[in-house]
């Protein structure tokens, strides 16, 4: 009768085991076939856009938090005013948003709805987002509900730099998917996820600029 009941044991112990064991190697090929598309996806545009983000820097933080951030930025040949209105622009034409849409808003603070698509393994995501704005300086937004992220989070900051005639724009992020994920493949793929949105806006604020000077020296 004991050595029965040792025996129960001892089978419910190994039938957890391997439960939990493929528990964790689900999770794990998830996450990897998640990275792996988004290393693909960005290759892909970083391929087609190359010359647009040869001159971004990319570094990779752990705050006092102990989460990990992501920063990314670009020097741009046009001054703040230009590059602000240009990141307004870019923000709505992000191919990764399927709509964005004002909940409520006061000053420079609105609370909005967005929905992100063509994500990786999550598919679409609906998020509640904080936005706020120091205009023509800095935007901030901060996740406060999602059906799949845990956290997302960053910024937008504008420094004026040769007497205001470029722009140094530095854009950071911090994303929790809510699921264990690889931190170096995370960092790789967000942070090319971020060359090209800053390679987007420079090429958008330059071409502005161009613009304009060509219609100041006709004048």
């Amino acid at each position: 009768m004991v050595s029965h009941r040792l025996n129960l044991s001892y089978q419910t112990q190994v039938f957890t085991m391997q439960k939990n064991s493929k528990k964790a190697a689900t999770i794990f090929a998830t996450t990897a076939v998640l990275i792996a598309a988004m290393h693909v996806s960005t290759q892909s545009v970083q391929a087609k856009s190359k010359d647009k983000t040869s001159t971004t820097q990319v570094s990779y933080i752990k705050d006092q938090d102990k989460k990990n951030w992501v920063q990314a930025k670009v020097v741009i040949d046009a001054p703040p005013n230009v590059v602000w209105d240009t990141v307004h622009d870019e923000r709505k034409k992000d191919p990764d948003l399927a709509y964005s849409k004002v909940l409520s808003q006061k000053d420079n603070h609105a609370v909005l709805e967005q929905k992100f698509q063509l994500l990786p393994i999550l598919g679409t995501s609906v998020c509640k987002m904080s936005n706020d704005e120091i205009p023509g300086k800095r935007i901030d937004y901060k996740l406060l509900h999602s059906d799949r992220f845990k956290a997302m989070e960053g910024s937008w900051v504008l420094n004026p730099i040769d007497n205001g005639k470029k722009t140094e724009l530095v854009l950071s992020t911090h994303i929790d998917l809510g699921f264990p994920a690889p931190e170096s493949m995370m960092n790789n793929a967000t942070g090319k996820k971020l060359q090209r949105r800053l390679g987007n806006v420079k090429a958008m604020a330059e071409r502005v600029q161009s613009q304009v000077a060509a219609s100041e020296n006709i004048q």
